[in-house]
């Protein structure tokens, strides 16, 4: 008796919950579809061609916005009364142009009054993208609220988690002071929105972006894959970026399989050379997956291919570590003077060795501004054979060199190691030289 009073009550409560949703999203759309103001019905009146529509809508005084977001949200021609008439995509084009075209000090109280009441879902989209054209660093917690309005729910719309993705990249590639409101912001949105806002910043192709992926590690539960995932999509990180390494590098030790198989990806793909002992350690993990990202690591950065045996790796891995402890240091010596047949004999023992390759590309990267013609041939060869991006900026000198051939090999090792086709222009490589 007492569990069918009990249910009664619940059913109750669920009816009452239900009802007072209902009866706010009667109100919004009833503050939807209030008639539009004479001179907003004027703006759109025939005839009209898209130019006199924008010097219409330009005229528009501030008190108008309101009317014009939501004819713009909800793509619907502004009435005075009865059925509201298509917008039409040319038109909702043209509004979204013109509302963004309007000063911030008119937009934001906008958006912050839409904010404060609660927003349906298209005119959260709209929001977006409004902020998308004209946010700044001062609008991000604006555009959480406006993309999460409470009561905050556990899923996001695809659709507004796209919106929030767009509108967060543009903004912190218009404004350079909101990459660092982004920690903050992270500790303070909705749980929902930490994906989205990774995702976000990894849209930003900037050094200062990937520095900022790797800090935010360890600060979300549930978010170190994604940013793991996230940086390995960076590429390899050479000179200042080669420290965040170190950051990524800890998570090979972690508990989670799928964590640790995230970071050996992203190892990898980094070119993270000093994790190749703890990847050849991960060769014998219990989970298949794990080992799987592990071996695809090794192999991006040695450039063998042993498969899935650990043994074989193992003594590689000995045997180098034996090589760079007792005869690495006198040879890479000869590559880095880049002069005479020691630098020859020296060349074509080094690049026997595929253990910390990018250490050897430093040093034929060095050897290629000594030597003379032949030898800087052969360093540009070696460059090429080594893929390793530390070198680049070297090659990006040697397209200047006196020798139509040094020029041709660096020419070609520079297309090898970027994957990128372009002329034999050093200003078309500049952007590379770093």
């Amino acid at each position: 008796m007492e569990a069918h009073v009990r249910s009664r009550r619940w059913r109750g409560i669920g009816v009452l919950v239900v009802a007072a949703s209902l009866l706010a999203s009667v109100r919004a759309s009833a503050q939807d579809a209030r008639p539009a103001s004479a001179a907003l019905v004027a703006a759109f009146a025939e005839p009209c061609t898209q130019v006199e529509l924008r010097r219409r809508l330009a005229g528009l005084p501030a008190s108008e916005l309101a009317g014009l977001f939501q004819a713009a949200a909800h793509g619907l021609l502004p009435a005075t009364a009865g059925e509201p008439r298509s917008l039409g995509a040319e038109w909702q084009r043209v509004v979204r142009e013109s509302l963004a075209a309007r000063p911030r000090r008119e937009l934001v109280p906008l958006l912050e009054d839409l904010a404060a009441r609660g927003p349906s879902a298209p005119e959260s989209r709209e929001a977006q993208l409004l902020l998308e054209s004209v946010g700044s660093a001062d609008h991000l917690r604006l555009l959480v609220r406006l993309t999460c309005p409470p009561p905050v729910r556990p899923g996001l719309a695809p659709e507004l988690r796209r919106g929030f993705e767009s509108a967060l990249s543009a903004i912190l590639a218009r404004d350079p002071a909101a990459l660092a409101r982004l920690p903050a912001l992270l500790a303070e949105s909705p749980a929902v929105l930490a994906g989205p806002l990774v995702d976000g910043l990894a849209r930003q192709p900037s050094p200062e972006a990937t520095r900022l992926l790797a800090e935010l590690l360890g600060r979300a539960p549930g978010l170190d894959v994604l940013l793991l995932l996230r940086l390995a999509e960076r590429g390899p990180l050479v000179g200042e970026a080669a420290g965040l390494h170190r950051s990524v590098r800890p998570y090979l030790r972690e508990r989670d399989p799928v964590v640790v198989g995230a970071a050996a990806q992203a190892c990898g793909r980094l070119g993270d050379e000093e994790a190749i002992a703890e990847l050849v350690a991960l060769l014998g993990h219990e989970d298949a997956r794990v080992r799987a990202s592990a071996i695809d690591a090794l192999q991006r950065l040695t450039g063998l291919a042993y498969g899935p045996d650990p043994a074989r790796w193992l003594r590689w891995f000995h045997d180098e570590e034996r090589w760079w402890e007792r005869e690495a240091e006198p040879l890479l010596l000869h590559v880095e003077r880049g002069r005479g047949l020691e630098f020859v004999r020296a060349s074509r023992e080094v690049l026997e060795h595929r253990l910390y390759r990018a250490r050897i590309a430093r040093a034929f990267a060095l050897g290629l501004t000594r030597a003379q013609d032949e030898g800087a041939e052969l360093a540009c060869q070696a460059l090429a054979r080594l893929g390793s991006p530390v070198g680049v900026g070297a090659l990006v000198e040697a397209l200047e060199h006196r020798d139509a051939r040094v020029r041709q090999a660096a020419w070609k090792a520079l297309r090898a190691i970027t994957g990128v086709e372009l002329p034999p222009d050093p200003a078309a490589w500049a952007r590379f030289e770093g």
